[in-house]
């Protein structure tokens, strides 16, 4: 498994929008987060005026939770299947 990170921002839509761009993150690949962001950025999608599809991609690169991801960071898992 990849090593976690801080994105250096709180994690938001926009801050992990901005980090994919900003480090060319490819499509099939998937950012984890602890079920806590990833709850805070379901409930930012609610209460924008945005409509996105659950589960959550930004540039098809897919948003997964995982509770061994610490609070305030993220992993990246470069084209694997999850379920596997």
């Amino acid at each position: 498994m990849s090593q976690q990170i801080f994105i250096g921002n709180p994690i938001s839509f926009k801050s992990l929008r901005d980090y994919i761009f900003d480090h060319k993150i490819n499509k099939g690949d998937s950012i984890v987060l602890n079920p806590l962001n990833y709850q805070s950025i379901i409930e930012e999608i609610k209460n924008s005026n945005e409509e996105i599809d659950i589960p959550i991609n930004i540039f098809g690169i897919l948003l997964v939770q995982h509770d061994s991801v610490e609070l305030g960071k993220i992993q990246i898992i470069k084209d694997e299947n999850l379920n596997s």
